[in-house]
């Protein structure tokens, strides 16, 4: 099992954690683990504090709207740029090679404040997610997860990934399954 490029819908197993009604992309999974972001929770900082602690200039033409993201609970003080990997024709700085191509869309993860530079020049990828912390599993530990029904996955979408709407992403992926998630229950029985 690789999922790779999936989301992960947290199950109601999860209510009380970190993880409560999150939805995960999964950027990397192989036989040593696997490293995700969430990608619905909203931090308690704005991108405009972001780019004026690291003293990096915005262009007055740039319009900063991006919510910056808790991608996870680890090293959260870490920023991450997830982005559209098709738009790196338009970086100044050397975009690292597609994580996940398609053919049309590619998906790259950054933690160099080069890209935002770039965005904040105008010069960057437009579909973008900016990201502290992420998630991670060592080695067997998602698998062992996905046994315990903690996670309910499907194929990530582009367009669900990089919606600026990160209240509506969780019921998005869970449609796309035809899953509503207020008629699931935490508990479970033997018949």
């Amino acid at each position: 099992m690789n999922l790779s490029h999936h989301f992960l819908l947290s199950m109601p197993s999860l209510a009380n954690s970190w993880f409560e009604k999150t939805i995960t992309y999964v950027f990397e999974h192989n036989e040593d683990g696997a490293l995700g972001f969430v990608i619905n929770r909203c931090a308690p900082i704005s991108i405009t504090e972001v780019y004026q602690q690291l003293e990096i200039e915005v262009t007055d033409s740039v319009d900063l709207v991006t919510d910056v993201l808790e991608g996870g609970p680890i090293d959260t003080q870490r920023g991450f740029i997830l982005f559209d990997s098709s738009e790196t024709d338009r970086l100044s700085c050397e975009a690292p090679s597609p994580h996940f191509d398609d053919g049309g869309h590619g998906i790259s993860l950054s933690g160099s404040t080069e890209i935002l530079s770039d965005i904040g020049a105008g010069d960057g990828p437009e579909r973008y997610l900016l990201l502290l912390g992420y998630a991670g599993w060592g080695a067997g530990q998602l698998e062992s997860e996905m046994t315990e029904n903690s996670w309910l996955t499907c194929e990530a979408d582009f367009d669900i990934l990089f919606s600026q709407n990160a209240d509506s992403k969780f019921d998005s992926a869970a449609q796309t399954l035809g899953v509503d998630f207020s008629r699931l229950s935490n508990d479970t029985g033997h018949a």
